[in-house]
Parts: structure tokens; C-alpha cells; sequence
């Protein structure tokens, strides 16, 4: 027996083509510098108590619904995994630097990577492969998440710290390894540094940056809905996108300059507004820009404690979301 050690553990996602849930290809792809990957299985596994045991006890114990899901935390270097939070890309540019445009995907839509019966077809899914590495050949521990979505991605922004993203998805069912084989190569590893808190500048409107931002933070909620049918099957038949929620949270000094326009008219007025968060490494080589529009103010809180620096907390959710990026990768699609 060996223990499985965290420095072998791989985690990669796999790009799906033809069937919904059916991988393309045998080489994962980097999503980014991941910290952690936490799997949430539920075997749903009812107690069964009827007449005629003689016993106390349960009679029996039997495994129902099955439901697959986890939640990946990493250090983001690209925008690839907001494709798939949003569900629409266009990739341009040729040779690199790339550009990726990424946008909303209502219920009309339809993906073009996937297909197959039911609803999944209208939004972006993926495979995530989870691998320990064992010392031998059949000793390794693998699991495929097959038919993955994006329930909700967050990206949080500290002062002093790289910017932090955290992926909630669902997934159809699991295939499980336990050789080298099942374990995929990582096609397109990322070398280059992610993105820190330096990198990161807020606008309100565009253009107009906020120096005094000390703590900020974006995420996606596509509030999934677990859909199981009489299919002869224990696993999820779809996993259907229902209302899409945002929300940006931000930390800043409270000063002269803005108490007027973000106090009085964007919160007691209601006055919406514009906004982007800047992200830049290299000025037109790895950079991302989050653009929002329709922005509303939900909460406003403005302490006046003994002493230090007065803050403002303030929470506002934008009506629609785009993305643009620029980095070294050619398609943030499979083809």
C-alpha cells in the first residue's frame, strides 16, 4: 500500500464535443494555478424499515438519486472558465496575442459543441478529471466528472493577495480510473504568473478609475435546477440554467470625492451607472476587462467609528456582463 501524496494530484478539465457529457479528446487542459478541488458526491442511500424483519434494525439500505458536483478554487492566469460561466465566446486574433470575447447565454440558445436530448444543450458543459497518483500502474484513484456546468464563479480580489476565483459546478454522473491512462496530460499548461491584486483597477464609469478600492469582488449565479425524470437512470438528466444573478461586493476609503456620486446619487437617488474592473499583466497580451452596465446599488454601509480611516461597503448588482480578454491561448472553445 502506498499513500496518495497532494504534490501528484492533478486537476484539469476536458473540453466536450458530440454527445452531451462525452469528453473530446484524451489531454486536459489547464484551468489555472489550482489550490483545491473539493468533489460534493450524493449517493442519496434511503433506510428501508418494513414489517416482517424480527429486528430493530433497518431491513434495508439502498442507494437513489445520484447527484455530482464540487467546487475548484485556483489563482485565475486567462478568463477561459467565465466562458463557461456565461456561456458565449468569440475567439479572434491570429498569431497571438488572442482576443476573447465573452458574453450572456439566455434559454433560447443553443451551444454548438454539444447536443443531445433535453435542455443541457443550450449552455456550455465540460469534464472535470480529478487524479492521485499511485505508485503503480491500477493503483491511481481517478474521477471524471462528466457533464459539468457552471452553477456559480466568483472572483475575489484581497489587497496584497493573487486574485482568487471560486467555481461551483454540477455535474451529470462519474466515471471512474485507476490507471496512468486515465489520468490525461495536460495539454496547454500555463507558466506564466496569475493574476495579482496590483493588476486590478476599478471604473465607475469606464475610464473613470477609483483609486480607493482596498477589497473587491465579482460572481456569476446561474442557479441551476437538478432535473431527474422516470428514465431508467439514477443519474441528473439535465442541469437547466434558470434566473442569472451578479453581484459585486467592494471595500474602499470613504472620501470627498465620491461621497456625493455614490452616496447620494447612485444609492439614495437609485441612479444606475456603468462599471469595469481592469485586470492587466501585459497591456494587450494578458489582460481582461469584466464590463457592466445597468449597475444598482442593493446595500450602502457607512460607519463613522472612533477612530482610523472610514469606509464604505458597498454591494451593487449590474444588469448585463461582458468580458474581453487577451492571452496566449488561440480558442477558448474546443475547435
Amino acid at each position: 500500500m502506498a499513500l496518495y501524496i497532494a504534490d501528484d494530484n492533478k486537476c484539469l478539465f476536458m473540453y466536450e464535443s458530440g454527445t452531451y457529457a462525452t469528453v473530446s479528446g484524451t489531454s486536459g487542459n489547464w484551468m489555472g494555478l489550482v489550490t483545491n478541488h473539493t468533489p460534493k458526491d450524493e449517493e442519496n442511500v434511503v433506510q428501508l424499515r418494513y414489517t416482517g424483519t424480527l429486528s430493530r434494525g433497518v431491513g434495508q439500505m439502498v442507494n437513489t438519486i445520484k447527484n455530482y458536483g464540487g467546487t475548484v478554487t485556483y489563482y485565475p492566469q486567462d478568463m477561459r472558465m467565465f466562458n463557461f460561466a456565461l456561456g458565449s465566446v468569440v475567439d479572434s486574433g491570429s498569431p497571438s496575442p488572442y482576443t476573447h470575447v465573452i458574453s450572456e447565454v439566455d434559454s433560447d440558445s443553443v451551444y454548438a459543441y454539444t447536443s443531445g436530448t433535453g435542455r443541457n444543450q443550450n449552455f456550455a458543459s465540460f469534464t472535470i478529471v480529478d487524479s492521485k497518483k499511485g505508485v503503480s500502474d491500477g493503483e491511481y484513484q481517478v474521477r471524471k466528472y462528466n457533464g459539468c456546468v457552471v452553477d456559480s464563479l466568483s472572483m475575489k480580489i484581497a489587497n496584497g493577495e493573487p486574485v482568487e476565483c471560486e467555481l461551483n459546478y454540477m455535474a451529470q454522473s462519474l466515471t471512474l480510473g485507476s490507471k496512468a491512462t486515465d489520468s490525461p496530460n495536460i495539454a496547454d499548461e500555463d507558466t506564466s504568473r496569475p493574476y495579482l491584486w496590483s493588476d486590478v483597477k476599478f471604473h465607475k464609469p469606464s475610464g473613470t478609475v477609483i483609486d480607493e478600492v482596498s477589497d473587491l469582488s465579482f460572481s456569476i449565479n446561474n442557479n441551476l435546477d437538478r432535473r431527474h425524470y422516470d428514465n431508467g437512470s439514477k443519474v441528473v438528466n439535465n442541469l437547466t440554467p434558470l434566473a442569472r444573478d451578479y453581484e459585486v461586493t467592494m471595500t474602499m476609503d470613504a472620501n470627498s470625492s465620491d461621497a456625493m456620486t455614490l452616496y447620494e446619487t447612485n444609492w439614495q437617488n437609485g441612479t444606475a451607472f456603468n462599471a469595469m474592473i481592469e485586470m492587466i499583466i501585459s497591456a494587450g497580451s494578458e489582460d481582461a476587462f469584466v464590463v457592466m452596465s445597468g449597475c444598482k446599488i442593493t446595500s450602502f454601509e457607512s460607519p463613522s467609528p472612533s477612530e482610523g480611516v472610514n469606509e464604505y461597503n458597498i454591494t451593487f448588482v449590474p444588469a448585463n456582463v461582458t468580458i474581453n480578454s487577451n492571452d496566449l491561448i488561440e480558442k477558448y472553445t474546443p475547435w
